[in-house]
């Protein structure tokens, strides 16, 4: 969805807001080589409720803290792109008859919001592939098509506007996705194009599931659960522990003292392997009940895919976003599968400086690559 010219500079800043963790990435993507390059980025920790399902809550607020970050980063890029999801964001696969580009657009803008809403939507599409009907034999084209609501893109276009950036274009994480993803290498020894794959993205408050069939994403499925409910248990914990002889070992693992009681717990430091909390029942049953709704919804996801779309076996799951920092959960989740997982860490089409985390910035990289 573009919204001006500006789509054609190598150099933009592309901000995440589909969680209410803000993360923000300034750099480029070169179409020769195929690498997004990134130059600099920050993630901005907001309150709660300022984003709600990928929704501005509190435009103000983000504002502000978006500018002091962009000043302290040394951001002078304008350039802005916005990436993100919600509730309010309708994806459908269509197969339409091969016809004339402003006929095929009023056949998917029909098929996509039919009588389903009473509000304006933006529709933008893409053409994937070919197939055959089985009936006519005819050549069909095999489509991808996005809806999201015209007051939403109106909200995020004065948003960017607000914080003196230039909207250059408004992108959704499953399309970023699809983009970053269609080659590579992952981790440096597996291969997107050959591979199915999953994808997990770990965030407070929901979870993103995405399945990756030799390059392409047959399915993404975004669920309203998180990991947040395992971090506050243990900032309890924290609170209830903090200090004198009698600690558990998660309070000696944290190095908890009186003088830091008040301070929160990074992520990185709650160990989730089911043998680290055993003698922590309340950080345990947290850690079991996000597990469970976790295992589940994994299990099903995979075995739906590889029925519908008559996939491969799944070899490797990847986890990121905020939660895959949790100490050992990809072993955890391993064990609870039974399959492989993995931490996404790298990827052979992204490069960055020496500290760059790609598990935090995986969207954003997405939406750096423009399609002409």
């Amino acid at each position: 969805m573009d919204f001006s010219t500006f789509g054609r500079n190598t150099q933009n800043l592309v901000i995440d807001t589909s969680s209410s963790n803000l993360k923000l990435a300034v750099g480029g993507y070169n179409p020769k080589t195929g690498v997004v390059m990134i130059e600099k980025f920050g993630i901005i920790p907001l309150e709660a409720d300022t984003i709600n399902d990928g929704q501005i809550a509190d435009s103000f607020g983000i504002v502000m803290a978006l500018k002091h970050a962009i000043a302290k980063l040394d951001i002078a890029n304008k350039n802005a792109i916005i990436t993100t999801e919600g509730g309010y964001l309708h994806t459908r696969d269509l197969e339409l008859p091969k016809v004339k580009p402003e006929q095929l657009k009023d056949m998917v803008k029909y098929e996509i919001i039919g009588q389903g809403t009473s509000r304006d939507m933006v529709v933008d599409y893409l053409i994937y592939g070919k197939t055959i009907d089985e009936e006519t034999r005819v050549e069909k084209f095999k489509v991808r098509a996005t809806a999201m609501p015209v007051d939403v893109v109106t909200d995020f276009r004065d948003f960017m506007k607000n914080a003196d950036l230039i909207p250059v274009a408004l992108d959704c994480n499953p399309n970023a996705i699809r983009k970053l993803f269609s080659s590579g290498m992952i981790n440096g020894s597996t291969n997107v194009a050959n591979s199915t794959l999953l994808l997990i993205e770990l965030s407070a408050k929901t979870t993103t599931i995405t399945v990756l069939d030799k390059g392409f994403p047959v399915l993404s499925k975004r669920m309203q659960f998180g990991h947040g409910n395992i971090r506050q248990v243990a900032e309890s914990v924290k609170k209830l522990q903090g200090g004198g002889d009698r600690q558990s070992s998660l309070a000696r693992r944290l190095n908890i003292t009186k003088t830091e009681s008040d301070l929160f717990v990074p992520i990185d430091d709650i160990d989730v392997w089911h043998e680290s909390i055993a003698d922590s029942p309340s950080l345990a049953s947290a850690v079991k009940a996000y597990f469970k709704r976790l295992t589940d919804a994994i299990s099903r996801t995979a075995q739906f895919s590889i029925s519908k779309y008559r996939i491969d076996s799944i070899s490797t799951c990847f986890v990121y976003g905020s939660g895959a920092d949790y100490k050992k959960i990809d072993k955890e989740l391993s064990f609870q599968l039974g399959t492989q997982v993995d931490r996404l860490n790298t990827l052979s089409t992204v490069s960055g400086p020496k500290d760059f985390e790609l598990a935090q910035f995986v969207n954003c990289c997405g939406a750096m690559i423009r399609e002409e």
